[in-house]
C-alpha cells in the first residue's frame, strides 16, 4: 500500500519497510498481548535505517491510516484489493 500513497511513495525504501514492521509488531502486541516493541529496539531500527525515530512514528501512522482506510485511500485500485488487502485481511 505505501508504494501506491503519494505520501509515502518518496520516502526511502528502509523507512517504508521499518514503518510496515512497526505497525505489525504494534498489532502483534494487540493480539498477543505481550510487549514487543521497546525503545530500545526502534532506537535500533532507526540506526538501521539512518533515520530518526520519529520518522518511523510519522510512516507507521501513515500505514496504519491507509491500513484502516483502504476502502476511501484507494477506492479506484481494485487490483491491489483483489491482490493484497484480502491476503492480509484473512491472517487477522
Amino acid at each position: 500500500m505505501a508504494l501506491h500513497d503519494y505520501e509515502l511513495c518518496g520516502r526511502r525504501p528502509s523507512l517504508q519497510a521499518i514503518g510496515a514492521l512497526y505497525v505489525a509488531m504494534k498489532i502483534t502486541e494487540q493480539l498477543k498481548k505481550v510487549q514487543l516493541i521497546t525503545n530500545d529496539l526502534v532506537v535500533k531500527m532507526a540506526r538501521a535505517a539512518e533515520v530518526r525515530e520519529e520518522e518511523i512514528i510519522d510512516v507507521s501512522q501513515r500505514v496504519l491510516f491507509l491500513a484502516q482506510n483502504f476502502e476511501k485511500a484507494f477506492s479506484g485500485l481494485e487490483n491491489l484489493k483483489k491482490t493484497h488487502f484480502v491476503n492480509i485481511t484473512s491472517l487477522l
